[in-house]
């Protein structure tokens, strides 16, 4: 009888001990992905209206260039020219200067103690 309390103790400790593990990872994966997510969140949010600004900027650019020019459609394509050159420049580092530090970030925050 007192062999099979002990293992009854030792069982009800056991349980005890896993529910805990699970609670604390349950937690601690809780607060990495709010970090994770809180993050992105208002990186997002920087980012669009960084995108409304740029928008607004072309737009005037585009005006003003047609002005100059005395042609909307070479004002626009001007500025159309001036991203494309933009978007063909970041698509060739991507990997090394967009990619990688924003991959090894997140990996950073995942792991960052508070």
């Amino acid at each position: 009888m007192v062999q099979f309390e002990k293992i009854e103790e030792l069982s009800e400790g056991l349980r005890g001990y896993l529910n805990t593990n699970i609670q604390l990872v349950k937690q601690e994966t809780i607060s990495v992905s709010s970090v994770i997510l809180s993050d992105l969140i208002s990186h997002v949010l920087i980012g669009l209206a960084g995108i409304f600004f740029l928008f607004f900027i072309s737009l005037m650019a585009g005006f003003y260039l047609s002005e100059l020019l005395e042609s909307n459609l070479l004002g626009f394509a001007i500025v159309a020219g001036f991203y494309f050159l933009i978007s063909l420049i970041l698509f060739l580092i991507r990997k090394k200067w967009l990619s990688k530090p924003i991959r090894e970030r997140i990996i950073r925050k995942a792991f960052e103690k508070k």
